[in-house]
């Protein structure tokens, strides 16, 4: 058996335009499928009879890793309390981004809600400057803004 690449992450949202409005028009993400799954097969998939789903795929236009938002038009999802970064299940998108201080203010300026400020953290391969932020939905997102090691072909 060999895994033998990473499709997508997916998040449970409540309300598909304002998450829209969040990863596409303030993140700038781009739609890469936005449908309604319905019928036999997609109850099959999620275990749920009558299943209907509201289905939208957002990427960077390099189909390599892409953001599924799910809406559960039916049934209908309960909405629980967001995550605390540390609570067991808990889980986050790493994003890497050119300059994570002008995206923080910009998305600071649009009411975006961080758990704290920009952190540089010099030398470190994986990402000199970090900073977590949450959907309208609470879940959470890791902004990263990369050295070379992140800025492969």
């Amino acid at each position: 058996m060999k895994l033998e690449w990473l499709n997508h992450t997916g998040f449970v949202v409540s309300d598909m335009e304002r998450s829209l409005a969040f990863y596409r028009d303030m993140l700038g993400l781009k739609e890469e499928m936005n449908g309604i799954r319905e019928g036999a097969g997609i109850s099959e998939v999620v275990g749920y009879p009558d299943a209907k789903l509201h289905i939208v795929y957002l990427g960077t236009g390099d189909l390599k890793h892409s953001v599924e938002l799910v809406q559960y038009l039916n049934p209908v999802g309960i909405k629980i309390s967001p995550t605390e970064r540390n609570s067991i299940g808990a889980c986050h998108l790493g994003i890497v981004v050119d300059d994570l201080d002008a995206l923080y203010e910009d998305l600071s300026s649009k009411g975006a809600v961080f758990a704290g400020p920009v952190v540089a953290r010099e030398g470190n391969l994986y990402g000199r400057k970090i900073a977590f932020l949450q959907d309208p939905d609470g879940n959470w997102l890791e902004l990263l803004e990369g050295s070379p090691v992140l800025r492969f072909a």
